[in-house]
C-alpha cells in the first residue's frame, strides 16, 4: 500500500453561502434595526443545512447565527440524481 506525500488538500463539495439582501430580509419579516440592532445585510446569509428533520434553505445572522428562514429543500440536498433529468415514456 503506498500513500501520497505530495503536500496537496483533498477538498470535499462546497456549498456556496449566498449574500441576503435588505429587501429580502424586509419580505421574511426581519427589521434590522429592531432585531438585529447595529448589522446590516452583508452579515447575512443563506445556504443549506441537514438537521434532524432534513435539508433546510435557511437564512442566518452570520455573527450570531441565529436564523430568520427555515425552508424545507430538497430529499437528499445538495445531491442531484441523474435519474431526474431521464424522460422515461
Amino acid at each position: 500500500m503506498s500513500s501520497s506525500t505530495s503536500g496537496a488538500v483533498v477538498t470535499g463539495p462546497a456549498v456556496e453561502r449566498e449574500t441576503v439582501t435588505t429587501q429580502e430580509l424586509r419580505e421574511l419579516g426581519v427589521d434590522l434595526e429592531r432585531d438585529f440592532p447595529g448589522s446590516n445585510a452583508q452579515e447575512f446569509r443563506r445556504y443549506p443545512v441537514l438537521s434532524e428533520g432534513g435539508w433546510y434553505i435557511v437564512v442566518k445572522h452570520q455573527p450570531s447565527l441565529t436564523s430568520v428562514s427555515r425552508k424545507p429543500w430538497r430529499l437528499l440536498g445538495p445531491i442531484e440524481l441523474t435519474s431526474l433529468s431521464l424522460d422515461v415514456f
